[in-house]
């Protein structure tokens, strides 16, 4: 091993700059994909199970990756996953057809999660508590902004230079990012073997889940997601159900869009005022009252108010729900707890359309999404209380 001292981790802006790129070739290549797939005659249902590796990438591979990423460090399974996602997408624009881009859409996520897993747990390494909170906020700004340029330029390439000119753009977008991450290899972690030596036995998901606080907040999370999930399919339901033009739906998804855009960047001490619990808990109240409200608005200027705030409520969560995640995350593995909230997360993403979905066919928009308000309303009050626990955190 080299005697000499390990070279200071990449800027936490580098970082988030990193993950941006791939953010936006991951949502560019979900847009491009599907609107292939219905270019070739593919069924919905066909489309749903053609878009499904995204979403199972998260939920099947995001916890083995993270303890990947705590054994070997960050470096290897972040250029590894860069290089993955630049891979599929040259490869799309090559042969875009239905069983290229199948396998492309797998590739694309696992490739996506495994450089997310392993950037995100380089965000807290070795950094002070304001280092890191400045990396967590923009991080959540440039995911926000990524989220909604992505599927932008994938639409304007489609149109100037068709879909493989869309697929080569976006794969030539993330091996810049790959490009970027390999010319900085030396300030990722290369490796944990002094710390691997001195791990326990890996925990199981329930026992990783269940300490130091995480079940309670990974719940949380999950029902946010839930949350955003429902308004991305549940505001062309009701557009429908109130007669609205496509450009009225669009607008609305929109603002909720610029919304969680200017939120995030506030200031941190505006944003998280009360606490990161408190944070959480306004969160999930503001989502519960406007899913259960929305359907009842029929009158403009009511559902862009309800937007926003559903807007800013879920837009300002996800730099306390970062902070709490590394508050509480047991030494050494950093990476198998974020591996661990992706999988849950891409559980919530890949189950919440269909679960909703039958619901409304069952009961009727109105009281579905009553009955789903009143459990997010519910989670909100029994989450508010509780954010005075003192934290005990535990640091490599």
């Amino acid at each position: 091993m080299s005697s000499r001292a390990p070279r200071p981790p990449l800027h936490v802006h580098a970082i988030v700059a990193l993950c941006v790129l791939n953010h936006v070739a991951l949502s560019g290549g979900r847009v491009a994909l599907a609107l292939q797939a219905l270019r070739l005659g593919v069924p919905s249902v066909g489309l749903a199970l053609m878009l499904a590796p995204f979403a199972l990438a998260s939920t099947l591979a995001a916890l083995p990756v993270g303890r990947w990423v705590d054994r070997v460090g960050a470096r290897v399974p972040a250029l590894a996953g860069m290089a993955s996602t630049s891979i599929a997408l040259l490869a799309a624009a090559w042969h875009p057809d239905i069983a290229v881009l199948t396998i492309a859409a797998g590739a694309i996520g696992l490739g996506y999660t495994t450089s997310l897993i392993a950037l995100q747990s380089e965000l807290a390494r070795d950094r002070g508590e304001r280092e890191r909170s400045a990396g967590f906020a923009a991080f959540a700004i440039g995911t926000a902004a990524s989220g909604g340029f992505g599927p932008f330029l994938a639409g304007q390439c489609i149109e100037l230079t068709g879909v493989r000119g869309a697929f080569g753009v976006l794969g030539w977008v993330s091996f810049a990012s790959w490009c970027g991450g390999a010319a900085n290899a030396g300030r990722l972690l290369a490796s944990r073997g002094n710390v691997s030596s001195m791990r326990p036995a890996l925990l199981s998901r329930a026992a990783l889940a269940g300490l130091g606080g995480l079940r309670r907040l990974m719940l949380a999370d999950l029902l946010m997601a839930f949350a955003w999930n429902a308004n991305g399919f549940v505001v062309p339901l009701v557009g429908q159900r109130h007669g609205w033009p496509a450009d009225t739906v669009g607008k609305l998804l929109g603002c909720f869009g610029v919304a969680v855009l200017l939120v995030r960047a506030l200031p941190g001490a505006s944003r998280a005022r009360g606490g990161d619990w408190r944070v959480i808990a306004r969160a999930l109240l503001a989502s519960g009252a406007v899913l259960a409200l929305l359907p009842l608005a029929t009158a403009m200027p009511g559902p862009y108010v309800l937007e926003t705030l559903l807007g800013c409520g879920l837009g300002s969560s996800l730099p306390s729900v970062l902070a709490l995640f590394e508050a509480r995350t047991p030494a050494g593995r950093r990476a198998e707890v974020l591996g661990l909230r992706q999988a849950v997360l891409g559980f919530g993403a890949a189950t919440l359309p269909t679960a909703l979905g039958a619901l409304v066919a069952a009961t009727g928009l109105v009281i579905a999404l009553a009955g789903f308000g009143g459990a997010l309303l519910g989670a909100g009050a029994a989450i508010a209380p509780r954010h005075r626990r003192p934290v005990i955190t535990a640091r490599t």
